[in-house]
C-alpha cells in the first residue's frame, strides 16, 4: 500500500446555501452557569 502524506484538512467555517449546505444550524450550545463559575474560580475571568 502506498500513502500520499499524513495531513488532515478540517473546514469548520459555516456554510451557506449558496455553497450546497441546505439545511438548518442547530442552536448554539451555553454553558450552564455553574461551569462558568468554576472555570473563572480557577482561571480567573
Amino acid at each position: 500500500m502506498k500513502t500520499s502524506g499524513s495531513k488532515l484538512g478540517i473546514d469548520a467555517t459555516k456554510k451557506i446555501p449558496g455553497e450546497g449546505f441546505k439545511r438548518a444550524w442547530p442552536p448554539l450550545i451555553k454553558r450552564d452557569e455553574s461551569v462558568k463559575a468554576k472555570v473563572e474560580k480557577l482561571f480567573g475571568s
